[in-house]
């Protein structure tokens, strides 16, 4: 262990590194799983294949289902063996079989590959959430997943334009085989970095020694420092009966069950956008970056404004900004829809919509359940957050199956509708939830007072 009288300097450095070793391997995993949005246009054309629209979307809809999986069974695994642990391993195996994708030939094949790879990335979250509640306060919860979301759509936007560069100099095989490696030195960088606990790193645990046993009466609170949390002696089982139980987690599951939808939007952007006059495969990639670029800008300054305000602050936050995010897909449907548009302009415009679209969206999308999952789930966080994002993810599976065919049926508008009903049912749920968050948890001198 390393002596250090005063361990406040060499922990913020601590945090920090481990804060950047989770940005660097997050953007790993979404390299790979940006990989077959950005190889799809080409994957469509290539006749070999047979593949259309809708066998596209039967195989981003198997890629769900193996997210689906990933969450229910990852969560508690990576409560139980440590969130480094599972994280490191979960890289490392989707890394691999982004770089199998490039031998693919059939639907088969590729949806098979799609589900084991994102069953793997399905681990990322839940072992993020383990390795937060260690090695950071909850004051710092809403910075700390900002910036972590941040990676996702960072790695979104660079992928996609790189990605799509690159699929004007090779085939759509080897587009795939250069994301795995990339995703696999993402890991073998961060491998020697990221410790599994403050104690690794020769700093004292940051949880304070607790407090007798009658300080652990509120199930609601959101535990105070030298307090344990109500879950901290209770088994998966007793912590799914207790999750089952609070109305604020089938609120946030609802939620997340929404945005996720909308957030998947990105699976058929360059198909979307290849659907314009004189826009070719590789300039629809590349322009799809600006969905997750708005994503990104959000999430640099979301997190602290999330940390910053109040939770009765939060509800008119959220509800803003989903607000904007339904007025986006309003105006994606008007484009093509209202005669008054003039053809030359579509695409600009629906570039600088997708862009605030993601602007508006990612907060809502990644802030509330990340930072929720921490408070209430306690050390069963990584179960809790993998339970929540099943439920989105099987909303996301429903719509990847149905999306794909309505394209193929009647067109991208169908698409576009179903997105503004979805956009605001996603709105109202999330105001509520929040609502429900400030009744329950209310900071009053100090302490947290349960509301009824």
């Amino acid at each position: 262990m390393i002596a250090n009288s005063d361990p406040a300097p060499s922990r913020s450095r601590w945090e920090l590194i481990t804060l950047g070793c989770m940005f660097t391997g997050y953007m790993a995993f979404i390299f790979s799983r940006t990989a077959l949005p950005v190889a799809s246009p080409e994957m469509v054309k290539d006749l070999s294949l047979g593949l259309d629209e809708a066998s596209y979307g039967d195989i981003a809809a198997w890629g769900t289902a193996g997210m689906i999986t990933g969450k229910l069974l990852t969560g508690v695994i990576a409560d139980w063996l440590g969130g480094r642990r599972v994280f490191l391993v979960a890289l490392v195996v989707s890394a691999l079989l982004t770089f199998a994708f490039g031998w693919g030939s059939s639907e088969t094949i590729f949806a098979g590959l799609n589900f084991v790879m994102l069953f793997a990335v399905a681990a990322s979250w839940p072992a993020m959430a383990g390795i937060i509640r260690v090695w950071y306060p909850p004051a710092k919860y809403g910075r700390v997943w900002g910036m972590i979301s941040t990676s996702s759509r960072l790695s979104a936007s660079i992928s996609m334009v790189f990605l799509g560069a690159l699929l004007t100099l090779f085939s759509w095989q080897n587009v795939f085989r250069i994301a795995g490696v990339i995703a696999l030195c993402g890991a073998a960088l961060i491998t020697f970095y990221l410790k599994a606990r403050p104690e690794d790193a020769g700093l004292p645990s940051r949880n304070a020694k607790a407090e007798p046993e009658a300080s652990r009466h509120e199930p609601e609170a959101v535990p105070q420092a030298g307090t344990l949390h109500f879950l901290e002696d209770k088994n998966p089982a007793e912590a799914l009966w207790a999750f089952a139980k609070s109305g604020r987690v089938w609120l946030i599951c609802l939620s997340i069950m929404c945005t996720t939808v909308l957030m998947e939007f990105i699976l058929f952007l360059p198909l979307y956008l290849s659907s314009f006059e004189g826009v070719s495969s590789s300039q629809a990639s590349a322009w799809s970056a600006a969905f997750p670029i708005g994503c990104v800008l959000a999430l640099i300054a979301g997190g602290f404004l999330y940390d910053g305000v109040s939770r009765k602050g939060r509800i008119g936050l959220l509800g803003g900004m989903l607000g904007g995010t339904c007025v986006c897909v309003a105006a994606l449907w008007a484009l093509n829809a209202l005669p008054i548009v003039p053809s030359p302009v579509k695409f600009p415009l629906t570039i600088v919509i997708l862009f605030f679209y993601g602007l508006t969206l990612a907060p809502a999308y990644y802030l509330p359940v990340s930072i929720f999952s921490n408070e209430f789930g306690g050390r069963h966080c990584g179960f809790l957050v993998g339970l929540v994002d099943m439920a989105g993810y099987s909303a996301s599976m429903l719509y990847l199956i149905a999306g794909g065919r309505m394209v193929v049926n009647w067109g991208w508008q169908s698409m576009i509708q179903l997105f503004l009903v979805i956009a605001v049912v996603g709105t109202l749920v999330t105001i509520w939830f929040a609502f429900e968050d400030y009744r329950r948890v209310v900071p009053i001198g100090g302490n947290v007072s349960v509301g009824a």
